[in-house]
């Protein structure tokens, strides 16, 4: 525990400059594929742009979308304008700080062997594809349903808008040290394997 203690500190801060420095182009990189998520969750919108921005000092996602069909609630379809734009937006940050956290514990925690620090690397890279893809793109895609919600049915009951909740009040950072366990655990175990 003692290596530990301050190895994460020390990796925590190289990958928080790392993240700082290639953030952006890093998300810039992955937003096609937050596009394609988005598109396969949900095909009532068509999105319009999806894109990093600056506004008030501080760097955004933000999906720009109209409806491609109506929206569909318990009280009936709601159909707009379909040249009417909606957009909303989540902070650089929630993009770029989960996987620095869940990769950070996972080099700063001591390998028992060679085998289960080489088998760190497939299972992380797996680990960070499912929390990449359980963040951000949900968090868009569920501000855009919020939306309706808020304006056609507000006491609706929605398991995505309780997970925005979830992630917007701690949960991503949580998912990303239950991620950095489970790639130190699989590995572990992988490597104990005859």
């Amino acid at each position: 525990m003692g290596t530990l203690a301050w190895r994460f500190p020390l990796c925590l801060a190289a990958l928080g400059w790392a993240s700082a420095r290639w953030g952006e182009p890093l998300a810039q990189a992955l937003l096609p594929a937050v596009a394609a998520e988005i598109g396969w969750l949900d095909n009532t919108y068509r999105i319009v742009a999806l894109d990093v921005v600056q506004r008030g000092g501080e760097q955004l996602i933000r999906i720009v979308v109209t409806l491609a069909r109506c929206v569909v609630l318990p009280d009936g379809a709601h159909c707009s304008d379909p040249r009417a734009q909606a957009q909303v937006s989540t902070l650089l940050g929630h993009f770029t700080l989960p996987p620095t956290l869940a990769v950070a514990a996972v080099l700063a925690w001591p390998a028992s062997g060679w085998r289960e620090g080489l088998w760190r690397l497939p299972l992380l890279a797996l680990g960070l594809a499912v929390l990449l893809a359980l963040d951000v793109p949900v968090v868009l895609w569920a501000s855009l349903w919020q939306l309706h919600v808020e304006a056609f049915a507000p006491q609706l009951f929605s398991p995505l808008l309780l997970w925005l909740d979830f992630l917007q009040g701690g949960g991503r950072m949580a998912l990303a040290l239950v991620c950095a366990a489970a790639v130190v655990s699989g590995a572990r175990a992988l490597g104990r394997a005859r």
